[in-house]
């Protein structure tokens, strides 16, 4: 006699643009891997990602509003004598250093 094993797969529940931009900043505050973070909601790996992947690209090509604008304007009463370092972190190790040594 042949044992036969039958899986039920379990659905997932479908979750809407806002619940997902929810989900993530609860992962970027969790301090949990990706994979512990979704184990313990429920969610698969790999919609979590293309998720956080499409989210991250719409933030990226469109800020919500004036606050989270790409360029901030640090100050533009700077006097020409004095001296400034900017430093970015562009990512993969790549910075991009500015300095202006005073007049």
């Amino acid at each position: 006699m042949e044992s036969t094993l039958i899986q039920t797969a379990r659905r997932r529940s479908r979750r809407n643009l806002k619940q997902w931009r929810e989900l993530l900043d609860r992962f970027d505050e969790s301090g949990q891997t990706q994979e512990q973070f979704c184990t313990k909601h429920d969610l698969g790996l790999s919609t979590f990602g293309r998720w956080r992947k499409r989210l991250h690209q719409q933030a990226v090509v469109s800020p919500k509003s004036a606050t989270d604008a790409l360029f901030v304007e640090l100050s533009q009463d700077v006097p020409a004598s004095r001296s400034w370092d900017v430093e970015l972190q562009l990512g993969a190790g790549v910075y991009l250093r500015l300095r202006r040594a005073g007049c």
